[in-house]
């Protein structure tokens, strides 16, 4: 294997805030399989929660949206696991997520299963709804992976998607216990494994942003021919007196926050996560 080393110091220090990798893992061909494949075991939570804490969370989303038939806005849908869930209790879904190999197969199920819901393949920050739903979930903190920008977007989005007095949840990653998840350095040799079919070598980093409230994920692939790729995840936390005047600007009221709806005290379950639900105004 040859490997530029200049080069591979270049992509192995810390980005600067919200800088992009080289590489997006959710349009390689072979990673969204292996994405897809963790999003359908039901036994952990690497891609999706499991099936148990999906039920969970669907049942506590219907204790605050109302257990009457909702016609739900589902961004992010993956697969369609908290789709499928909404449908079979009753409830009209549309589902959209930027993936294709998991709008496929969640289409696929949903006809399979004779369910009543609609899977869109766009870009979330693209969509353009208006006074359509009575309840739009956004799961698993897929709110912090948005930069600012984004954020707004999504959110305008979302308020003009809504009915009046519709509701908007999600899910973020909070300050508690901070330097708990900040992403360890390692490395790893593999012969084929998530990242690619062929041998590869990976590093490994997470880094923290206290003046933007972020933290990093970066990752950089070596494969065989000694070709370089390099994968940055952001995530940013807030607090609740962040929050608000973010979403009160967008027109949304009604905000509560409420943690423990996961039991655990891993990084992602428990107080170091908060749901927030907010209303589109009356």
């Amino acid at each position: 294997m040859k490997t530029n080393f200049g080069y591979l110091g270049q992509l192995a220090r810390k980005p600067k805030p919200y800088e992009k990798g080289t590489s997006s893992m959710w349009t390689d061909p072979y990673i969204s399989k292996q994405l897809l494949q963790l999003h359908i075991d039901p036994t952990h939570d690497m891609a999706s929660r499991s099936r148990e804490k999906i039920e969970r969370i669907v049942g506590w989303i219907e204790d605050k949206a109302g257990r009457h038939s909702l016609n739900i806005l589902d961004l992010g849908c993956g697969p369609g696991l908290y789709a499928e869930i909404f449908a079979q209790k009753g409830h009209s879904v549309t589902g959209i997520d930027f993936s294709e190999n998991s709008i496929q197969y969640a289409t696929s199920q949903a006809k399979e299963k004779n369910l009543n819901i609609r899977y869109l393949q766009k870009n979330y920050l693209e969509t353009d709804f208006e006074n359509q739903f009575d309840l739009a979930i956004l799961i698993y903190l897929d709110f912090c992976v948005l930069l600012p920008e984004e954020r707004d977007k999504v959110l305008e989005n979302v308020y003009r998607a809504l009915k009046n007095g519709g509701m908007f949840i999600f899910d973020i990653v909070n300050g508690k216990n901070i330097s708990r998840k900040i992403l360890p350095q390692s490395w790893e040799v593999c012969q084929s494994g998530f990242w690619k079919e062929t041998p590869y070598m990976v590093l490994n980093n997470g880094y923290h942003y206290p003046e933007t409230r972020a933290l990093a994920n970066h990752h950089v692939v070596i494969g065989e021919d000694g070709s370089s790729e390099s994968y940055i995840f952001w995530s940013l936390y807030y607090e609740k007196e962040d929050l608000l005047p973010i979403l009160e600007s967008k027109g949304f009221t009604g905000i509560a926050a409420e943690e423990n709806v996961l039991p655990g005290d891993d990084c992602w379950n428990g107080e170091n996560i908060t749901f927030y639900t907010a209303l589109k105004k009356q």
